[in-house]
């Protein structure tokens, strides 16, 4: 698994639950959901390093 080093993860608290939370792009600024295809298949993948291919860590490195 290789995680974008520009993604980050947001407990939204203590009693918080996993679908709640969420992760945002530190390039960008945007907010997605733990659940967001985007971050499942390029930003945090379960193989590969798909965030390679983003556009805004091409154009921001």
């Amino acid at each position: 698994m290789a995680r974008c080093y520009y993604l980050d993860y947001i407990s939204k608290g203590f009693l918080s639950s996993y679908s709640n939370d969420e992760y945002v792009c530190k390039l960008c600024g945007k907010h997605f959901a733990t659940n967001d295809p985007q971050v499942k298949y390029t930003c945090n993948p379960d193989y590969g390093e798909e965030y390679k291919k983003c556009p805004v860590y091409q154009n921001n490195r």
